[in-house]
């Protein structure tokens, strides 16, 4: 096997030397290893590039539930530090209210889907505002799911348990709802997601987008950001708070900027209305017409 890697016609010389096999059987043993070679090449390379692009996708989301620092929470702390961590928490939910208010009927029954729950924040408010509703809510922790089903309960709500990058859906839906959560996919993972929620929707469907972005402009970047760390040293209940959620910030989300995501969303097919973005958060409203 050393001969015959370093080159067949060197193999078959030296394999004639030391035996009395005739060349012509020498010869085809050797091209028929080699043969074996190349296809055994051939199909590895074919299963590492199917591995590979498989973990691309995998990595779509860039969290385990395991790193997140709030998976540890009981839900009380989480619903205190998420409101005082996340600037403009409670006016993006404000804003989100007088959009249902004003623009659906609220005695329908509703399909919704709130991606990225938490302990059901969004999802208690579209509920209380639309009581006929049917919400689906979906997390991949188990802590916060936990405490979503504490808030919520168990009336016209469905609890799906996962990645939702990575889930098949099985049915169409009037709203689907993401708030503080699409921040921990990579741009392709948003894209993708982009175009997943607009195959979702029923035809006049709504997509309620809120959440953290940043810039195009560095400088813009830079500034918000800035102002990003500064409302949490502000805000945060105690230092234990301050640096969890500073790291988680910094390390653990990945902001796409909001003009990227504008244009994924119109490219998935969206009409897209910006209702709210004050530093680093933003509130979107996306119709399929």
């Amino acid at each position: 096997r050393r001969m015959m890697a370093s080159g067949s016609d060197r193999a078959v010389t030296a394999i004639m030397k030391a035996s009395a096999v005739p060349d012509s059987v020498v010869r085809c043993f050797v091209d028929r290893h080699d043969r074996i070679k190349l296809w055994f090449n051939m199909a590895f390379s074919q299963y590492y590039v199917a591995v590979m692009r498989s973990m691309q996708e995998a990595r779509v989301t860039n969290i385990k539930p395991s790193e997140l620092n709030y998976d540890k929470y009981a839900m009380d702390q989480y619903d205190r530090d998420i409101v005082n961590s996340i600037p403009f928490h409670k006016e993006l939910h404000t804003h989100i209210a007088s959009f249902i208010e004003n623009n659906f009927d609220l005695t329908r029954a509703l399909e919704v889907l709130d991606l990225g729950t938490g302990t059901g924040i969004t999802a208690k408010l579209v509920r209380d505002l639309l009581p006929l509703a049917h919400i689906d809510v979906v997390d991949f922790s188990e802590q916060m799911m936990s405490g979503a089903k504490k808030k919520l309960g168990d009336k016209n709500v469905g609890y799906i348990f996962g990645d939702y990058a990575h889930i098949d859906f099985q049915k169409k839906y009037d709203v689907v709802v993401s708030v503080i959560g699409i921040h921990h996919q990579n741009a392709d993972g948003k894209r993708k997601l982009f175009n997943k929620i607009y195959s979702l929707l029923k035809s006049g469907g709504i997509f309620i987008f809120g959440d953290l972005v940043t810039y195009r402009d560095k400088y813009d970047a830079a500034r918000n950001n800035a102002l990003h760390y500064h409302h949490l040293v502000e805000r945060a209940f105690d230092e234990t708070a301050l640096t969890e959620w500073a790291h988680h910030h910094m390390f653990l989300n990945d902001l796409a900027p909001v003009e990227d995501q504008i244009d994924w969303l119109s490219a998935a097919g969206f009409r897209v209305q910006k209702d709210y973005l004050r530093m680093n958060t933003c509130l979107i409203f996306a119709s399929k017409d």
